[in-house]
């Protein structure tokens, strides 16, 4: 399957409510593993939901199952640990529970395709439409969206998955 071709959109507030881990999630199991942190977070982030259900449906907003967020701290580059955030999409919140992280990402635009599992897609981005775009990545982040229309865990492989990654205008083109 051909990347779709993605569109920009403008001016997004993402408000995330879930469970954070900080490190290197490949320390245990490398690449696409369950096994490995990013599998745990999520495990963790189920469990947490099962208990919390009723108030969640309540507050939880989009059509996404959930998502992941993987977030690049200043010294990533040294030390290659980041956050991998994974919850779902909700409201503005005033109380939350106390085992879940709630991080509101800043209003920016996102680029947004859908790709298969695996990344491919956002490699694709990365290597080949952004350098040749009139934007660059605004924040050091990526965001991965999961819709029960499209995932199905029996089949991963063949499962779809959306990603946004927040962008700007290159700055040497608005001077």
């Amino acid at each position: 399957m051909e990347l779709e071709k993605p569109e920009i959109i403008n001016d997004k507030i993402f408000r995330i409510l879930g469970c954070v881990y900080y490190g290197n999630p490949f320390h245990t199991h490398k690449g696409w593993d369950p096994q490995n942190e990013i599998g745990n977070t999520w495990r963790r982030f189920e469990d947490i939901s099962k208990k919390y259900r009723l108030f969640l449906e309540k507050i939880k907003t989009g059509e996404h199952y959930g998502f992941e967020v993987h977030i690049e701290p200043g010294d990533y580059k040294n030390v290659k640990k980041f956050h991998i955030f994974v919850g779902i999409e909700v409201k503005n919140l005033e109380f939350f529970p106390l085992e879940m992280f709630y991080k509101q990402f800043p209003k920016t635009k996102y680029l947004f395709f859908t790709s298969r599992y695996k990344g491919q897609g956002v490699e694709s981005i990365f290597r080949n439409w952004l350098p040749k775009s009139n934007y660059e990545q605004s924040y050091p982040y990526i965001m991965q969206a999961y819709s029960l229309k499209r995932w199905n865990n029996d089949d991963i492989e063949n499962s779809l998955m959306d990603w946004y990654i927040p962008i700007k205008e290159k700055e040497d083109l608005i001077k």
